[in-house]
Parts: C-alpha cells; structure tokens; sequence
C-alpha cells in the first residue's frame, strides 16, 4: 500500500510535467507535485504519513519564503551608504536565527505524525529534491538548445 501511494504519485508527477507546456501559471503546481514525488521516495512517506507531513512541511515552507522576501534588499548592496548595509547583515543574521527557529518548530510539529528517522531524513530529502530538480533544469535547457539549433540548420 505505502508504495502503490508513491508510485501514483510519481507517474501523476512524471506525466504532468512532460505533458504539460511550460505555464508560468502552473509551474509551482507541478515544482508541488515533483517535491511530493521526490520527498515520498526519500522519506518512504505512507499514505497517513503524507497526510499528516504535507499541511506542516508546506505550513514551514510559506512561512520561510516570507522570511526570505523580508530579507531581499530594497536595492543594490553597490549603492547602499554604509549604515545601510551594515542594517541588511544584521537583517540576514535576524533571519537566518528565525529560519533555525522555523526548522526547529517544524520538527517538533512532525514529531507527532512521523517516526523520528524520518524526520532527521528531510534535509536529504530538500536536497535530493534540489539536485534532481537542477538535472531536470539542466536537461530542458540542452533540449531547448538542441531544437533552436536545429530550426537554424545547425547539427
């Protein structure tokens, strides 16, 4: 049963993003289902785990984007007087301590739907996610590559 979940998933996942023409619209859907994917093959999610990971992890992962919007400067470091970038390192560091604060939050709220070692596997599921996500990036830019080559006679 835990493996039919993963492998719906993963065909659901694999399917939409080869059928499916690049949709600025709907690229955070499929970037959605991809980590889903990869994060049930690394975690061994069941279908109850998952129920239970999904709505903390994708709570965590919310509040860490807006963490990270607060942290993009207003402008360049380049034209920022001194007092200024003085201000936005000690922003990064402000927000690096409330990322760690964040992660801890997130562990302890999973402990209540996941064993341990599952837990203490989710940095090396973010970065497998991360590396097979750059193949994939990488792969679609040689494609594309290929087929512009192609439509101007080159070989």
């Amino acid at each position: 049963m835990k493996y039919a979940f993963f492998i719906i998933t993963l065909f659901l996942c694999g399917a939409s993003l080869r059928a499916q023409e690049f949709d600025p619209d709907k690229r955070d859907e499929r970037l959605k289902a991809y980590r889903v994917a990869i994060f049930t093959e690394v975690l061994r999610l069941t279908g109850e785990e998952a129920q239970g990971f999904w709505p903390v992890y994708n709570e965590y992962q919310d509040k860490r984007d807006k963490l990270q919007d607060e942290l993009r400067p207003k402008k360049q470091l380049d034209v920022m007087n001194d007092n200024e970038v003085e201000e936005q390192v000690k922003r990064h560091f402000e927000m690096r301590q409330r990322e760690l604060d964040l992660e801890r939050d997130l562990y302890q709220n999973l402990r209540k739907v996941l064993p341990l070692r599952k837990i203490a596997k989710i940095p090396a599921a973010e970065r497998e996610f991360r590396e097979r996500l750059i193949i994939k990036l990488q792969e679609a830019r040689a494609r594309r590559q290929e087929r512009m080559d192609r439509r101007q006679g080159r070989n």
